[in-house]
């Protein structure tokens, strides 16, 4: 069954910036931790619609796009003021300055930093050219003086690492020759309306369709596309999730709203929980079992307390520390107290985490005329893209991906481009 609910707005607050804009993205599993069992019922209700979408092959309240590892971000358009055109980066939205690029000048001024004002001159001398009538967001892929011939099994194709990922097209491909002849690469995948800049809202989605066909230009949108069509769900296998989502609801439904959400509501605990599951993951491991990522939270928390008694100018003998360590004793009790709440809130993460990466196997499956590869010291590796976003709802969006497999490589990769 697709998603036919309307889901609260405030279930969606924490997904946006104030001012409305797709600054962020948060991981699905983290609107649990973000909206406590709202963004549980949240994240379960995305589930079901993705699993309907790849059953179908119909269209879900949910919609998907792939996430390209592209960077800079680049947001440019029409400034609905003056009509001009312009680029920048997320600073074009500033409550009290817009620092929309109009011209090179503007772009020395704003973002001086040697390889980002380099790139965002091609952009805009280039992105000019496609008549861009609103404002979109995208991912820069490439400049030319970016693009590298490389060797992948025996085949000569054309490369560029923009982040982490290295996406390459053979040379002798229709798209491989229309890459070679571009000055600048952008996969766009948010449009942008409103008066001003700075009451700009974004809708998800952003189609290409209409922009002039430009040969220093590869431009392109995120719509999720599978050429091969590989990417659909059998019956067996929607049946295998629709049980699991049975199990979840059934994991949820076993503690009441108000215990659920007990713990989440002592923000001086609850803040510390995303940093430790970061953690986790930087050192390439899962979140495991529910009851021993608890037991290794509670001693990190802890330690956490510690550090910062130890830090405190009066020292840790001083007034200060006192009330701290005070304080901190009642968030320890609290902990004490309601670890079974604790304990309910992760094994509800971790049912979402593995429906979730049961959904990407086979989102996984796309074909994209575009390979993805990681660059290695004995050659390139294919791998999946970076991920995908998930929107439709209420305006929300969440953000998909493996993230032991991704974003353990992207903590430690170096970029090729400053801010």
């Amino acid at each position: 069954m697709l998603i036919t609910e309307v889901l609260k707005r405030r279930t969606w607050q924490t997904l946006l910036e104030a001012t409305d804009k797709n600054l962020h993205l948060e991981h699905l599993e983290d609107l649990i931790l973000n909206n406590g069992y709202d963004g549980a019922i949240s994240s379960l209700k995305y589930i079901d619609a993705i699993r309907g979408m790849l059953y179908t092959g119909g269209k879900a309240q949910s919609q998907v796009t792939v996430k390209w590892d592209g960077a800079p971000a680049v947001f440019a358009g029409t400034d609905p003021v003056d009509g001009k055109f312009f680029v920048g980066t997320k600073a074009v939205f500033g409550k009290t300055e817009q620092k929309a690029a109009k011209s090179n000048a503007d772009i020395d001024k704003w973002y001086p930093g040697e390889g980002l004002n380099a790139k965002l001159k091609i952009a805009l001398s280039e992105l000019s050219k496609l008549g861009i009538q609103k404002v979109l967001q995208g991912d820069m892929m490439f400049t030319d003086d970016s693009i590298e011939e490389s060797n992948i099994n025996g085949e000569a194709h054309l490369t560029f690492t923009p982040n982490t990922i290295t996406y390459a097209v053979p040379v002798d491909s229709s798209i491989g020759k229309t890459i070679r002849q571009a000055k600048i690469g952008v996969v766009f995948h948010t449009t942008y309306s409103g008066e001003t800049l700075s009451d700009m809202k974004a809708d998800f989605g952003a189609s290409v369709n209409n922009l002039k066909k430009i040969p220093s230009v590869w431009v392109d949108d995120a719509y999720y596309k599978d050429v091969s069509g590989k990417a659909t769900l059998t019956k067996g296998e929607n049946q295998t999730i629709v049980q699991a989502l049975g199990q979840s609801k059934n994991t949820l439904g076993k503690v009441d709203k108000e215990r659920f959400n007990s713990f989440l509501q002592q923000p001086d605990l609850a803040k510390w929980v995303k940093p430790f599951i970061n953690k986790k993951i930087t050192a390439g491991q899962s979140i495991g079992d529910p009851t021993a990522f608890v037991k290794d939270f509670v001693v990190y928390f802890k330690e956490r307390m510690d550090k910062e008694i130890a830090g405190l100018k009066s020292g840790p003998e001083g007034p200060a520390a006192q009330k701290r360590i005070e304080r901190n004793l009642q968030l320890e009790q609290f902990v004490d107290d309601n670890l079974n709440n604790l304990l309910a809130v992760m094994a509800v993460y971790k049912q979402v985490i593995q429906l979730k990466l049961k959904l990407l196997k086979k989102l996984e499956l796309i074909e994209q005329n575009v390979g993805t590869f990681l660059k290695t010291d004995s050659g390139y590796k294919v791998t999946n893209p970076e991920g995908f976003v998930a929107f439709g709802i209420e305006g929300g969006a969440v953000k998909l991906n493996d993230r032991l497999e991704f974003n353990t490589a992207n903590f430690n990769q170096a970029k090729s481009w400053s801010k």
